[in-house]
């Protein structure tokens, strides 16, 4: 009777340890799921300054438009920050600068 007892409560608890474990990974899963879409928005706000530079290029050329850029977001500056930060630092930079 103890043994069936004992082997009940460690049932029991890994019961609730696979339990709790699965609460986890749905929070994780959630976790994710919610990075993505801000990077994906992230990204999205980085693309729309890339648009805009290649309006430029269109109408006024290649040569207009790597100077505007690199006026307004140097190629070292905008490595550093992908580096560092990734796109949504990226994108945050572009919105402190007012460059959208």
């Amino acid at each position: 009777m103890l043994h069936n007892l004992s082997c009940t409560a460690s049932f029991l608890v890994l019961a609730v340890g696979l339990l709790a474990s699965g609460s986890a990974w749905a929070q994780l899963a959630s976790d994710s799921t919610a990075a993505q879409r801000a990077q994906e928005a992230c990204r999205s706000e980085v693309s729309k300054f890339e648009e805009a530079i290649g309006f430029i290029r269109r109408s006024q050329g290649n040569q207009a438009a790597a100077d505007l850029k690199e006026k307004l977001l140097p190629a070292k500056l905008e490595s550093e920050i992908l580096f560092k930060e990734g796109y949504c630092g990226l994108a945050r930079h572009i919105r402190e600068k007012k460059l959208r």
